[in-house]
């Protein structure tokens, strides 16, 4: 262990001076978006933006979920996505029916949670809203990963950092995993500290709380997540987390960070195996074949109930049209994973965010 975190972090200071001049570079193309060099857009519709400085893991797609969830039933809400990992460009709606490969898992799973909203993939955010604003009657445009794209004035920024790995402690790529410098945080209407320990003591919060406002923050919050009392089959039939007591449990993930899901499930399951894959991996039909060979294996040797549990994003992968007809035979069940606040927070957020729309039509 001790050798592993030397190579670690002597790996680290040899990066280090790639780290500086990465940090030149992003540093001047803040500078002339400051000054107004490079311009930024404005649009009609008010515009959300969750981000993070860090590369991935933060808990945004989660957090994007929870705003949906928060401001669909008062305002008409649209979801801009690059759409990580799809194969198609430019902009393209979507829809419940589209594929994962053609725009991206995260905003699939959006529309597939909710059936009164837009959703659309773009690489340019501007091109994106302009597209969205064209062909829809939106009120609010929530951005999915686009802090650091600045060529869009977001009406309110939300910034999030994983309370495991805070911006604050990190370095800049490649050394670390921040994007761009930490004063690049500054630009945040509201810093959200992720993944939080649900019971995380009001003197660690202060701590935190005040390191982060050293960067120029007025508003900081924490969040933690929580996986569903429920899971649902692909069936469409819903069993509680506590069947899992007596189950021996296959685990399919492609996640940033699936050691939280591994734990959950470990804590709740008789035994469990694991199919991990990096985050957004696309599966294939070989390895819907090993999940399967795995699946009757586990069955063969305890003739015991058995369950493939996955994730709402892997699922949005899983359930493709050129993979469904493979694992139709297996039962795979889905766990959703939700964002809570305390009521106070959630208060404020929602104040914040009215605030600052009463402000713009104003």
């Amino acid at each position: 262990m001790y050798l592993k975190s030397y190579i670690f972090e002597s790996m680290r200071i040899l990066l280090l001076p790639f780290s500086f001049l990465y940090g030149i570079i992003v540093r001047l193309r803040n500078f002339l978006f400051d000054i107004g060099v490079l311009k930024q857009q404005s649009f009609r519709s008010f515009v959300i933006n969750v981000g993070n400085l860090s590369a991935g893991g933060t808990g945004k797609s989660p957090h994007v979920i929870y705003l949906i969830g928060l401001l669909k039933n008062k305002y008409k809400v649209a979801v801009l996505s690059r759409g990580y990992g799809r194969s198609s460009k430019g902009f393209k709606w979507v829809k419940p029916e589209s594929s994962s490969i053609q725009v991206g898992d995260e905003p699939l799973q959006y529309v597939n949670l909710f059936n009164d909203i837009h959703a659309a993939v773009c690489e340019s955010r501007v091109e994106g809203i302009n597209q969205i604003e064209k062909e829809s009657e939106c009120e609010i445009v929530l951005l999915d990963d686009a802090f650091q794209h600045r060529y869009v004035k977001p009406d309110f920024n939300i910034l999030i950092t994983d309370y495991s790995d805070l911006f604050y402690n990190d370095q800049l790529l490649p050394a670390g995993r921040l994007r761009e410098p930490k004063s690049g945080v500054k630009r945040a209407d509201v810093v959200i500290v992720s993944k939080s320990p649900e019971n995380i003591s009001q003197e660690l919060k202060n701590q935190i709380t005040n390191k982060i406002s050293g960067y120029g923050i007025k508003q900081t919050m924490f969040s933690y997540m929580r996986y569903g009392d429920t899971m649902k089959f692909g069936s469409g039939e819903k069993m509680p987390i506590a069947y899992l007591r007596n189950c021996d449990v296959i685990i399919v993930a492609g996640i940033a960070k699936p050691k939280p899901l591994i734990d959950f499930v470990n804590e709740n399951a008789k035994s469990i195996t694991e199919f991990i894959f990096k985050d957004h991996h696309q599966f294939t039909s070989g390895e819907i074949i090993k999940i399967k060979e795995s699946y009757q294996a586990i069955v063969a040797k305890n003739n015991g109930a058995v369950v493939v549990l996955t994730t709402r994003k892997d699922w949005m992968r899983l359930n493709s049209s050129e993979l469904k007809h493979l694992h139709q035979t297996l039962p795979i069940a889905v766990l959703d994973i939700e964002v809570c606040f305390n009521q106070s927070i959630t208060n404020s957020l929602v104040d914040l965010i009215e605030h600052a729309i009463n402000q713009k039509s104003n």
